[in-house]
């Protein structure tokens, strides 16, 4: 195969930053609705912090796993538009909003209906750390279809080339958020003007505001004439062609997302059965880490929009160049921002101790982990962002065996042994976290340079 001229060398690179940039911030704004979520309610108390080791884990799973199905719109769009063929781009995109609200209705209806039951399952002993997660999940559900059609409109405007739009509109929602969550969960008296401090409710209904105005601005974007789809209606069938094309290539990635959140939730409970002190360090150390993670997500969705419309151009050298220029790019933000986790972890870990309470036993806790969270992050760059190369090109069955072996056997077992058996309590967590990475890392890299995705139709 041909390598890359110097001139489509710089192209692509100049793409892969045009598109990150923006995609990487969206991803901290992302991360921030649920930081600024567990820092509200670590300053409120230890006993609401330590709740979202429940509902966290379990609402980020089923946005996950049932968001699963949307993922082929970013390749089908991606293909569509670098192929030129817009009308393709739109059907695809109407029927990935219809399905999105569909289903984000659906959960909201059915989990909010069973989230008792649902909460008992996965919460710890506590009968009022299971009180705090059933509340906050109850409201929280109500903003799912929301949050289910913001993500599918993101989707697409990241398929079209447009990583802009998403990151504005993710900076005023989350500023919606900020100052909702803060004033509902410690409340406010200035003089006539009361409201009451409603705790982790005030954090629920604060996220679930954000979500709703963030669907309603970007679902405004696509409807803009002077965009690339200029998609009005935008609540219609888009086909069965497009229908069927969604789910052909969605249905790997559901069972990926079914597997990996299956697998998420047997580690949680295996963190939640080590007591209240190792719950509370991970969420601290998962809060901090997410920074990470979805920046590494951020170089993914430039790499998916990358490869797939160099693939509709029929150029696999662009599409190829692309994702390792933004794997190494995402390879050395990450290894730099792990290091600084590490390094300000003095600082950092103080902001999810209670005011006025002794935090000693959850800063030690945490600590003792923070290498291993260090040593994962260059793995994790390169698992995430090969695994939504691959999606971009339409291949949703490679990182699905990375998830069954990394995400659920490697993961679950190794935090079980280390943790539960041998008693190394949230460093157990950790060691299991980075293994995963690395084995995904050396499946995913071989699937990749086997380049039998730069020949996939979709």
């Amino acid at each position: 195969m041909m390598r890359p001229t110097d001139t489509e060398r710089t192209t692509v690179v100049r793409e892969v930053l045009r598109l990150t940039g923006p995609a990487v911030l969206t991803s901290f704004l992302q991360t921030l609705v649920f930081l600024v979520d567990r820092i509200l309610l670590g300053r409120y108390s230890e006993a609401a912090l330590a709740s979202m080791q429940v509902q966290g884990p379990l609402l980020w799973s089923l946005w996950g796993i049932f968001t699963g199905l949307l993922v082929g719109t970013v390749p089908l769009v991606a293909r569509s538009v670098g192929a030129r063929d817009l009308s393709r781009a739109r059907d695809v995109a109407r029927a990935a909003l219809l399905l999105a609200f569909v289903l984000g209705l659906g959960v909201s209806l059915s989990c909010g209906v069973l989230a008792r039951p649902i909460v008992g399952v996965l919460g710890p002993d506590s009968a009022e750390l299971r009180a705090l997660s059933e509340r906050y999940v109850v409201i929280a559900l109500a903003g799912f279809p929301q949050m289910f059609v913001a993500t599918t409109a993101a989707f697409v405007l990241h398929g079209t080339g447009n990583t802009r739009t998403p990151f504005v509109v993710g900076l005023l929602s989350n500023g919606v958020n900020v100052a909702a969550s803060a004033l509902l969960v410690f409340g406010l008296s200035w003089g006539p003007f009361h409201v009451p401090s409603l705790g982790v409710s005030g954090a629920a209904i604060g996220s679930a505001l954000a979500f709703t105005v963030e669907a309603v601005l970007l679902l405004r974007a696509l409807r803009d004439p002077s965009g690339t789809l200029g998609l009005v209606p935008l609540f219609q069938s888009g086909g069965p062609a497009a229908r069927r094309d969604l789910l052909r290539v969605s249905t790997p990635a559901l069972f990926e997302r079914v597997v990996i959140h299956v697998g998420y939730l047997a580690y949680a409970s295996v963190i939640n059965s080590l007591g209240p002190v190792v719950m509370a360090a991970n969420q601290a150390l998962i809060t901090l880490e997410s920074i990470c993670f979805l920046s590494a997500d951020g170089f993914g969705v430039a790499a998916a929009t990358v490869v797939g419309q160099a693939l509709g151009r029929k150029d696999p050298r662009q599409a190829r160049f692309g994702a390792l220029v933004a794997t190494g790019f995402a390879i050395s933000a990450l290894t730099t921002l792990g290091l600084a986790i590490w390094g300000s972890s003095s600082v950092t870990l103080g902001l999810f101790v209670p005011r006025g309470a002794d935090g000693s036993a959850l800063v030690a806790e945490a600590h003792s982990a923070l290498p291993w969270l260090a040593l994962s992050q260059p793995f994790m760059a390169i698992g995430v962002v090969l695994a939504q190369s691959l999606r971009g090109a339409g291949d949703t069955r490679s990182p699905v065996v990375a998830a069954v072996v990394g995400g659920f056997a490697v993961r679950v077992g190794l935090a079980w042994w280390l943790g539960a058996q041998l008693g190394l309590g949230v460093r157990a967590v950790w060691i299991a976290s980075a293994v995963d990475w690395m084995v995904r890392t050396v499946w995913l890299s071989g699937v990749f340079l086997a380049g039998r995705w730069t020949r996939l139709e979709i």
